[in-house]
């Protein structure tokens, strides 16, 4: 009889699924585009994969995006809920007919959509398939979020090589922690053909260090970049608490002829030859705070990122700046690209700015005048960005490390391993399109596992990342310490 019943799939009597622990799934649709389903313990139906649903009019593919056990006379069984992707218009309710998992290769031909060309990897729970992101996807703001030891940085680097090979949209990269200073050449062992394609299309990949080497160029800026409400919140000055000192500055600044605001010393002077007792409070400011003694200024010869990128239009500028030691000097660069980026938005040259480790420069509480600055551009990019074509993609090991008015903002999301429920429960709420018990996996998510979803992946898709072309600019510190007798 059971076999019987699995042949036709023919509707389980009342009753009689407790007698055949291997009776197929059924499953029944309300509106001809949801369905909702039920199935043995381990039948195969996995929460985020793909079924094919023996509707009475033909086969539709649909993805189950919900999942829960119950138990019926001392059995287990597992029903949840889903989306039928391909319902042509009209498709009326159904019930009672079979689902079973989907193939690999019909699974493969729906990621194979058109513009879906980002291959990050496979799908977690069907290793032959290609993970598919749509590239067009990027034109919307996207977080990245992943607990240390994830594989969040390793994931990054091979968005960014996929970017890179796959498109032609230009990065413009903020790396603390000298991640990504290798994205321009390929690891030894990559593939010659793959390797020729890939060095063809990251030529202009430039490297811009706090710490210059072979094959990076020096990252600097000038003091005229950060604009005259930049300067001010370097040098700390509120502008009601210090209104005399602050609105010195600024007529002071705006007397000084354009070029000499680009050095420090040259505004100093300017202030010191002015003969203004406040100018002469500025200057004693400057100095006590060191602000004359960054090393992110620029001398004479050397050229800022802001030039680079807006002179040189390069494919993408890597600005490692793990090498100022002050946070000051890393939130003093990230304020000058966002006011680059703004002042030139009319060109509506189409850019993804990557900001890694994103609340080293736009924390979710700021600590002075300077990173509330930066906040401050950071929203207005999230905000008003896209319509100039300036979007962002920014990392984080969690939500609440960024101000929420800018990850609200975002419409993709690549949710890697995170272990907090309550950051999990406020992920699910922020990104109200990625169904909750999606987002509530990813506390299970081993390295390199995530869930991606938004634009870039109208599918939910759970995937695994795959090998890097590109060599890693970080590593941990070896743990040879945690065996006895090794040296």
């Amino acid at each position: 009889m059971t076999k019987a019943y699995r042949a036709t799939g023919m509707v389980w009597p009342k009753g009689m699924l407790m007698e055949t622990p291997d009776a197929p799934a059924v499953a029944w649709s309300i509106d001809g585009r949801t369905f909702s389903y039920r199935s043995q313990l381990g039948g195969g139906v996995q929460l985020g994969g793909y079924v094919v649903v023996e509707a009475p009019q033909g086969p539709l593919l649909g993805q189950v995006l919900s999942q829960r056990s119950l138990e019926d006379g001392g059995h287990r069984l597992v029903t949840g809920d889903g989306q039928l992707l391909d319902a042509p218009p009209g498709q009326p309710a159904f019930d009672q007919v079979s689902l079973t998992a989907a193939p690999d290769e019909l699974i493969a031909e729906r990621l194979g959509r058109r513009g879906a060309t980002i291959e990050l990897g496979t799908l977690r729970d069907a290793a032959t398939v290609e993970a598919r992101l749509e590239a067009k996807g990027f034109n919307r703001h996207t977080f990245l979020c992943g607990q240390s030891g994830s594989g969040k940085t390793y994931t990054l680097g091979r968005l960014l090589e996929e970017l890179l090979l796959r498109t032609r949209l230009p990065l413009l990269v903020l790396d603390p922690n000298g991640d990504h200073v290798h994205l321009g050449r390929t690891r030894d062992a990559t593939d010659p053909a793959v390797a020729a394609s890939y060095t063809e299309a990251a030529g202009d990949v430039r490297v811009l260090s706090a710490e210059p080497h072979e094959g990076a160029d020096p990252l600097r800026i000038n003091l005229r970049e950060l604009g005259d409400v930049g300067i001010a919140a370097l040098l700390q000055l509120d502008p009601i608490v210090d209104r005399m000192e602050y609105n010195a500055l600024l007529h002071g600044l705006r007397q000084i002829p354009r070029e000499g605001v680009e050095r420090v010393e040259t505004a100093l002077e300017a202030f010191r030859v002015a003969g203004d007792e406040m100018l002469d409070q500025i200057r004693l400011r400057v100095e006590n705070l060191g602000v004359d003694r960054m090393a992110a200024w620029a001398l004479r010869s050397a050229r800022t990122i802001s030039e680079v990128w807006a002179g040189d239009e390069p494919r993408a500028v890597i600005a490692d700046t793990s090498g100022f030691e002050a946070q000051r000097e890393r939130t003093a660069v990230a304020v000058a690209v966002l006011e680059q980026l703004w002042a030139d938005r009319k060109r509506r040259r189409p850019l993804l700015l990557v900001v890694d480790e994103a609340h080293d420069v736009c924390p979710a509480e700021p600590q002075d005048p300077l990173q509330r600055f930066a906040v401050d551009r950071f929203t207005r990019i999230a905000g008003e960005g896209r319509k100039y074509g300036i979007h962002l993609l920014l990392a984080s090991q969690r939500p609440d490390k960024l101000p929420e008015n800018v990850l609200s903002q975002c419409d993709n999301l690549l949710l890697m391993r995170v272990n907090s429920a309550g950051d999990r429960a406020a992920l699910a709420a922020m990104f109200g399109f990625v169904p909750p018990e999606l987002v509530e996996l990813s506390g299970t998510f081993g390295l390199g596992e995530s869930l991606v979803a938004g634009k870039v992946s109208p599918d939910p898709q759970l995937l695994r990342t795959g090998a890097r072309l590109t060599p890693e600019g970080g590593a941990d510190i070896p743990t040879d310490w945690a065996v006895v007798g090794e040296r």
